[in-house]
């Protein structure tokens, strides 16, 4: 019964109910908060965010005024002129020098900048909810691991337990063969059992480390020294309700980000067929100025330019109908997206369903392989069984406590799993 109940201390995770929010022990979430702040993906696009300032300085900049110097030099020839009596009047100098500073003013666009710092927001938008994705997607890979660690270790006790027992059993039955009561056979079949048993901890404390090194990946730090296998045991509740998931799962949110972007875009296409209105004004010196056109004098210049659209390569007509394509394959996207969710929860509730049923009846079945393992030890001191008939028991023990940590750590997956898919976030 001694393995038994460290069996049942050590495997047993406690879930308890949550509202709305998948609740995390406090040493999930500081290793989440790790992931956070230190995976590289999320530093690589939380930089890339910063760019989203920058343009919206440039698209506001178009109201802000231009200021140019022009330095030019044409020579031309013929040059206009004509023959007034015996004097030939030449109207422009052969060489022309000018030397200006110009200034261009946008005045009024007509909404066309506003609405591309509207776009601009969209598209950052879409970039702040692709990086939730990320979050999301790290912060439950995090979770997956840690989960994946407890019960690693969990199988790494209970198969400690087996080779201590088994070699128990070695001593006794070493201490029968010196009495003529038992075989060599029965010496080696209990020594192949223990090795195998050794080879099969290895293999687990194998998967242990491997799952560490997992871990300071995401977290960029190592965890395995300071790491608590029995502290509070993270508390999930299972999902099978879909109730407010669009406002709640990354990808759903992603997808109204981008119908938005996508709106804010067709509103664009229409804007850029909008006039302009813009003033310009220059001032310096230049040659070619009647009637001494080869001297450099002062000449200003102020003008307004209104531009109007009337034929582009740009085609707003179509641009507008292929944004509206997108935005119909966006809306049939979210529609898939509720259906595959709604499909997925269904699964992991009768997956479940299953499990729990197995994990209750495995529970017994750890009690009951226990005790028979308990008779089959008092039986076989007491020469009525056979090794092969001992080993079977304790056989029996391990497989059924096994199992019952593997049922248990799978339940617990399908719990975050069910989190995860309807958008409960854990970081």
């Amino acid at each position: 019964m001694r393995i038994v109940l460290i069996l049942l201390l050590g495997i047993y995770i406690n879930h308890a109910q949550a509202q709305q929010t998948a609740l995390v022990d406090q040493q999930l979430s500081s290793l989440i908060g790790k992931a956070m702040a230190n995976h590289s993906a999320i530093k690589e696009m939380e930089t890339q965010l910063q760019a989203y300032p920058i343009k919206d300085m440039i698209a506001k900049n178009s109201y802000q005024p231009s200021v140019l110097t022009d330095f030019s030099y044409r020579y031309s020839n013929p040059v206009p002129q004509a023959q007034f009596g015996p004097n030939l009047v030449q109207f422009a100098p052969y060489n022309n020098y000018s030397a200006a500073v110009g200034i261009n003013q946008l005045v009024y666009d007509f909404g066309k900048t506003k609405w591309q710092l509207e776009k601009l927001h969209a598209e950052k938008n879409v970039a702040i909810a692709n990086i939730d994705i990320a979050k999301n997607a790290i912060a439950y890979q995090v979770a997956n691991v840690y989960f994946t660690i407890l019960y690693l270790h969990q199988a790494v006790l209970v198969q400690q337990q087996q080779i201590n027992a088994l070699q128990e059993n070695e001593k006794i039955i070493v201490a029968k063969f010196n009495q003529g009561e038992a075989l060599k056979y029965d010496i080696l079949s209990t020594q192949v059992r223990t090795k195998n048993a050794i080879n099969k901890l290895t293999d687990y404390q194998a998967q242990l480390d491997k799952q560490f090194i997992l871990l300071e990946w995401l977290t960029g730090s190592s965890e395995k020294s300071t790491f608590r296998y029995f502290g509070d045991s993270n508390t999930i509740q299972l999902i099978a309700s879909m109730d407010s998931w669009q406002s709640k799962n990354p990808n759903a949110l992603l997808l109204e980000k981008k119908l938005a972007l996508l709106g804010m875009e067709k509103t664009y296409a229409k804007v850029q067929t909008r006039p302009s209105l813009s003033g310009n004004a220059s001032t310096g010196y230049r040659n070619g100025i009647q009637p001494n056109i080869e001297s450099m004098q002062w000449v200003s210049a102020f003008g307004l330019t209104f531009t109007l659209p009337i034929h582009s390569t740009y085609r707003p007509k179509q641009q507008q109908k292929l944004i509206q394509v997108s935005m119909d394959a966006t809306q049939a996207s979210m529609k898939t997206l509720e259906a595959s969710i709604q499909k997925d929860l269904n699964m992991i509730a009768e997956d479940y369903h299953g499990l729990d049923q197995k994990a209750k009846n495995t529970k017994l079945l750890v009690a009951q392989a226990a005790e028979a393992y308990q008779l089959a030890k008092v039986r076989f001191n007491a020469g009525l069984i056979t090794s092969a008939e001992l080993l079977l028991a304790q056989n029996n023990v391990e497989d059924a406590s096994l199992q019952s940590v593997q049922l248990e750590y799978l339940m617990t997956l399908d719990k975050l799993e069910s989190n995860k898919l309807v958008g409960n976030q854990i970081w």
